[in-house]
């Protein structure tokens, strides 16, 4: 198996549709589930035509396994003065491929992108059960800096949110 790593393009919008299709599907750890985001194909490509290479301090990077998307990650660096110096960050990969360093393969390739962009701090958001999630960020010295609770709400039942930092 060699994982390819690029930034997602316009022509990657059916493809990145149908991922978020099947990890929704796959796991409760995400703020969706198998129905995936509300978004045509049409709508997802405009999206990414608006962001690749053309939004300084935002990228999405796509895992590749052959023509498969098997992993993405997004940086989004603040635009607003006072918060410039931050980014948010998310990740997510296929259940199929969890275990095989692709999490690890997203995350050192972001934080480069994050650090170059201009960014001081990283930050994100995980299910506060999602152990293996928080051990991938703990991995690249993350920090916990507090709890939302009742962040989630799957299947009448409500799951808290630990926020996480890094200095980049």
């Amino acid at each position: 198996m060699e994982i390819i790593y690029r930034e997602a393009t316009p022509g990657d919008a059916g493809a990145l549709l149908d991922f978020l299709k099947i990890i929704g599907g796959e796991s409760d750890n995400l703020n969706f589930g198998a129905e995936g985001l509300p978004f045509t194909v049409a709508q997802e490509e405009k999206f990414l035509e608006k962001n690749s290479s053309n939004a300084p301090g935002y990228r999405m990077l796509l895992a590749l396994d052959g023509d498969n998307v098997v992993g993405s990650s997004t940086v989004e660096k603040y635009s607003s003065h006072r918060s410039a110096h931050r980014c948010q960050f998310s990740i997510a990969v296929r259940k199929s491929h969890w275990g095989k360093a692709i999490g690890s393969g997203l995350m050192e390739r972001q934080l480069e992108f994050a650090k170059k962009a201009g960014a001081e701090i990283m930050q994100l958001a995980v299910r506060s059960d999602n152990v293996r999630a928080m051990g991938l960020y703990k991995k690249f010295s993350f920090v916990p800096f507090g709890t939302y609770p009742r962040f989630f709400k799957i299947g009448g039942a409500y799951f808290d949110a630990v926020y996480m930092t890094k200095s980049l």
